[in-house]
């Protein structure tokens, strides 16, 4: 089957950047743009016989020129940062945004799909905060209002998310790899599409070298819940080192064991996961924690390009280990 030319290839064929194709297609290419290019762009979904898709002629019709945002914790920096690339792109294309935070509050999560329902908006971009108000949720759909979810999964809608499950195995690896052995693991929240990868990774990595893990906890992703689960843990001695499932949790580790004299990675080896290129607050540390970058900000702009373009895509992107200095090689390891 012939895959679907997209408004990037037209952007390239005519020379113009995406949100330049997008306003022509969107019938908003009056301001500020030269007959010329608005030809060309003409000329490039012509030449590539390019047609907008029925999701994205909606999307042309209605006329609020909003989009709506639903995050689990705009106070979480890598939340944050998944917003500043959602508004990015969608102010480049001519769109703002409603930003909502359900503060990991299911009630407070339906009601926030409520009110946007009811504002109308022409799409929404949402990151549940565990399995979401699925009635809620449909009365969006059902309403014909684009929805898609970045950083995590819902069945049956378009999703970009970082390759959570792969990262995770190549992070456990790399901590067995320095000699590790008696290893703890501190997940986020059960049925949270991302936690789940992570931990799925981090077991599969164990597994395949022959190591159990020495006890599982679950957390939120908070720092409370990291310092609450790593106080537990730190409170037994057999433990060499505790992977998170995320840095803000990794960083309530270090805290704990901060407060019990326990040196890292001297005494302990500490590795997190999601460290944000845009704001790097893990390089802060000394040492330098060891974790997974996620390109967030770069997930917030693709979702809202699938969104606007009608694209019901789904897309992986890539992570990239930090081979911080909160992990070293253990005496008697290879590496």
């Amino acid at each position: 089957m012939k895959q679907r030319i997209t408004i990037r290839e037209v952007a390239q064929e005519a020379n113009v950047s995406p949100s330049t194709v997008s306003r022509v297609i969107n019938g908003r290419e009056a301001d500020h743009m030269r007959p010329e290019t608005k030809q060309r762009v003409v000329d490039a979904m012509q030449a590539l016989s390019y047609t907008p898709v029925k999701a994205a002629q909606q999307l042309r019709r209605q006329r609020s020129q909003r989009l709506g945002v639903l995050v689990p914790d705009i106070s979480n920096l890598y939340f944050a940062l998944l917003v500043r690339g959602i508004e990015a792109e969608a102010f480049d294309r001519g769109f703002t945004t409603l930003i909502c935070d359900s503060d990991q509050q299911l009630g407070r999560e339906q009601r926030y799909l409520e009110i946007l329902l009811a504002e109308d908006v022409d799409g929404v971009l949402f990151v549940p905060t565990a399995k979401p108000n699925m009635t809620a949720l449909q009365r969006l759909v059902d309403r014909g209002t684009r929805v898609i979810v970045p950083d995590r999964r819902i069945a049956n809608l378009p999703y970009v998310e970082a390759d959570n499950l792969q990262a995770s195995c190549e992070l456990a690896n790399h901590v067995v790899d320095l000699g590790y052995r008696r290893i703890a693991y501190i997940a986020g929240p059960e049925g949270v599409s991302t936690a789940d990868d992570r931990l799925a990774g981090f077991l599969q990595a164990l597994k395949s070298h022959g190591v159990k893990p020495a006890v599982l906890y679950h957390g939120d992703f908070t720092y409370e819940s990291g310092y609450d689960c790593g106080s537990e843990i730190l409170d037994r001695d057999d433990i060499q080192a505790v992977l998170t499932g995320n840095d803000l949790m990794a960083f309530g580790v270090l805290r704990a064991a901060e407060e019990r004299s326990l040196s890292v990675p001297k005494d302990l080896g500490v590795a997190g996961f999601d460290h944000v290129p845009h704001v790097p607050y893990a390089t802060f540390l000394r040492p330098e924690l060891t974790t997974v970058e996620v390109p967030v900000y770069h997930i917030g702009q693709q979702a809202t390009r699938l969104l606007l373009e009608g694209s019901d895509e789904n897309v992986i992107v890539p992570t990239m280990m930090i081979r911080g200095g909160t992990c070293r090689p253990m005496k008697g390891s290879n590496t």
